[in-house]
């Protein structure tokens, strides 16, 4: 027992003590009229099969049948009316034992101590007739009661307890508007005209419970609708996918009491990598597999929950899907059990296909952004235009921060010759292979481009002369040694290239200024014999 969670050893022990409860009741003669007692427990149970959202701690119409069953066959009836009802309704909506146990419990409970308060401490008569004072203050007393059970649960499992505890009274009193009269008509109508005056008060009782949990679930599905699209709003204001995944992460972990979460990207080449502010590190094995299929999974028992955390009882890991497969993983895990029902999952998925689209478009934009910056015949390099942007921007970093700059200018020999003899397709294909040795050249933040024709500029922010001397005559080696065409000529095309080398590592010069100077140490080492010149 000391290794639960401390939220899981008080529902329990409520659980139990509530049940023994209703059993020392049972031995000591207190229940009477067991025909009336069966009666309100069925109609009880059929009020409460359509759930209302417990999370919030609420007290469903159930409570309505306090009043008569009080009256007519004592409070220990009406403890174990509420508690059997609350306990056959969570086993047909299959919820957790521990959370059914602990409902039938607390009603019990609650119910005891509200007849002490009302027969011991105040003096007042419950049974027998139509005691409206004392009824009311019984019914009080037990909303009470029960109020301080429920948030105790929420306030050691860690949830936003006082949320729910005013959700809770908010709609106690507008269901009080309501059950408080029904009750006193079911005593009136008993004692008027005995059974079937009960029957014909509890069959619209039962149907006033079903109205209740309606609105109930429609008012949670208004939430959850406003809840989207404030999601829409983050999505959209998000730069990136990781972004878009902890908008994701935090706003649902905002709705859902702030549980112990993750965010996490799924990458071809390095698999899985959690993002920032993640404190959940679920097994490897359930991450593939919700990666592989696609589908979410939710633990909804502590056995199963140990797999994303040693101290979870409950959670749930959804893949974020995408045209290409799976883009990313979120997931959640509570210290306390807590049911997944057909409002929530639909919140999931709706929230989560959302971030997919966003992350689908972003990662649309970003390929669109990236064809328009490559060249188009050579998408291994970035186009005249990326180029002279991104020069621009280093020569205003590099003035601002104090940064090195280089720039290498390189032209190729010979390739008009090479055009003129095998043709232009063949030209474009010598191209090709040598963008693809610029491009291995180049590091993770260097830009390669084609500047026009066959000449190339390499950008190298953060570097100086030695540094761009060394790549362009580790390039021209690697040129010279290659035969370019050899798939299509014998023994392949011998190339080389011209290169000047331009820095700017006091901040002075313009980008037009560093690509000039640069093109001009390139023609003077064309016509010295290619030995790599630079003003």
């Amino acid at each position: 027992m000391a290794s639960l969670p401390r939220e899981r050893v008080y529902s329990w022990t409520v659980g139990v003590l509530g049940w023994l409860y209703l059993a020392l009741l049972a031995v000591s003669g207190s229940l009477h009229n067991p025909l009336t007692l069966v009666l309100f427990a069925a109609y009880a149970t059929l009020a409460e099969i359509w759930p209302a959202r417990l999370r919030a701690g609420t007290v469903s119409i159930l409570t309505a049948f306090l009043i008569p069953s009080a009256a007519l066959i004592g409070p220990a009836g009406t403890a174990v009316v509420l508690a059997v009802g609350s306990l056959s309704a969570g086993l047909v909506q299959r919820r957790p034992v521990s959370v059914a146990v602990f409902n039938g419990g607390q009603y019990a409970l609650a119910a005891g101590a509200a007849a002490l308060v009302a027969e011991r401490l105040l003096h007042l008569p419950l049974m027998g007739g139509l005691h409206m004072p004392a009824l009311v203050a019984y019914y009080v007393v037990f909303l009470i009661c029960n109020h301080l059970l429920v948030d105790l649960y929420f306030l050691l499992a860690g949830f936003n307890w006082r949320t729910a505890a005013i959700d809770g009274i908010g709609l106690d009193l507008l269901q009080s508007v309501v059950t408080l009269p029904l009750g006193f008509g079911v005593i009136v109508a008993f004692m008027a005209y005995g059974w079937p005056g009960i029957f014909a008060i509890s069959t619209p009782l039962v149907l006033l419970g079903y109205a209740f949990n309606l609105q109930a679930s429609l008012r949670q599905r208004n939430r959850n609708l406003e809840v989207l699209y404030e999601f829409h709003g983050k999505f959209a204001r998000a730069e990136d996918g990781p972004g878009i995944l902890q908008e994701l992460r935090s706003s649902l972990a905002a709705v859902y009491g702030n549980p112990v979460s993750f965010a996490a990207l799924c990458e071809e080449r390095n698999g899985v990598q959690f993002l920032p502010e993640s404190d959940l590190s679920p097994l490897p094995d359930v991450l593939e597999t919700v990666r592989n299929t696609g589908r979410e999974m939710i633990f909804d028992s502590s056995r199963l929950a140990q797999q994303l955390s040693s101290t979870a009882q409950s959670g749930i890991v959804y893949p974020i899907m995408i045209r290409t497969g799976c883009y990313g993983l979120i997931g959640f895990a509570w210290p306390f059990e807590l049911h997944f029902d057909t409002e929530d999952r639909h919140l999931f998925r709706a929230a989560v296909q959302l971030a997919a689209i966003a992350c689908e478009k972003e990662q649309l934009l970003r390929e669109t952004e990236r064809l328009a910056a490559t060249d188009p015949r050579l998408p291994g390099l970035y186009n005249y235009r990326y180029l002279i942007e991104r020069l621009e921007q280093e020569v205003g970093r590099n003035r601002r921060d104090a940064t090195q700059l280089a720039l290498v200018y390189i032209d190729l020999d010979g390739f008009k010759q090479c055009n003129d003899r095998f043709g232009h397709l063949a030209g474009d294909e010598a191209l090709r292979e040598f963008a693809n040795l610029l491009g291995a050249q180049t590091r993770t933040h260097d830009i390669a481009a084609r500047y026009a024709g066959d000449e190339f500029v390499l950008l190298l922010p953060d570097s100086n002369a030695e540094l761009a001397y060394n790549v362009a005559f580790r390039l021209r080696q690697e040129t010279e040694e290659y035969r370019f065409l050899g798939a299509v000529v014998e023994g392949g095309v011998p190339l080389s290239f011209s290169f000047g080398v331009a820095t700017d590592e006091a901040g002075a010069r313009t980008a037009r200024q560093l690509i000039d100077e640069a093109d001009r140490a390139m023609y003077r080492d064309k016509h010295r014999g290619r030995q790599g010149l630079r003003r």
